[in-house]
């Protein structure tokens, strides 16, 4: 049994490091553009997000992101939506580029699928699951001896058109977004 213990201790080290040095985590900030029939209940807004990432293949990049958004209602709207917080699988996929070094620019294709929640001034369900495609630029480099992401992205989310609470709008938007995130 002692044994075993020390077999799985090593494995976890072996394969945790390996796994572990190509772990990002970053922050940054969104511009949230609402789409069609939102542009009706609200405007323009700033949000926030964080992001932990495994790029461990050059290609293709996978994690998860949290988005926070404040919303701002248009002039003399009474019906509007608050907020808008979103937890989103994501997958980047770089089918320009033959290798990921430090110092490139970076093309990629974008997807994710969200859990989110949309608070309003009306009383229906806050929970919503959605989907987003988009496209994003990557710049890697070395800082303080670490290495480095700088992302600008820009992707289109329904962030409820897979469910929705009953009489809640299908809500579209573009959301931008710059990111930098450090190898932990």
């Amino acid at each position: 049994m002692r044994t075993i213990y020390y077999v799985f201790l090593v494995l976890i080290f072996l394969l945790g490091n390996n796994l572990y040095s190509q772990i990002y985590v970053g922050g940054g900030v969104n511009y949230a553009m609402p789409m069609e029939n939102f542009t009706d209940y609200n405007k323009n807004v700033i949000g926030y997000n964080i992001q932990l990432e495994n790029r461990q293949f050059c290609k293709l990049w996978y994690g998860l992101r949290f988005n926070y958004t404040e919303l701002e209602p248009q002039d003399n709207q009474i019906n509007y939506f608050k907020t808008i917080s979103e937890l989103t699988p994501q997958i980047k996929y770089a089918p320009f580029t033959s290798n990921c070094f430090d110092h490139k620019f970076i093309p990629y294709l974008y997807g994710n699928l969200s859990l989110s929640s949309i608070t309003g001034t009306d009383e229906l369900s806050k929970i919503g699951i959605g989907a987003g495609l988009g496209i994003g630029l990557a710049y890697n480099f070395k800082l303080f001896d670490s290495c480095w992401m700088i992302e600008l992205n820009s992707i289109y989310s329904a962030p409820n058109t897979i469910y929705r609470a009953d009489g809640r709008e299908n809500l579209k938007l573009i959301n931008s977004a710059i990111t930098v995130s450090v190898r932990i």
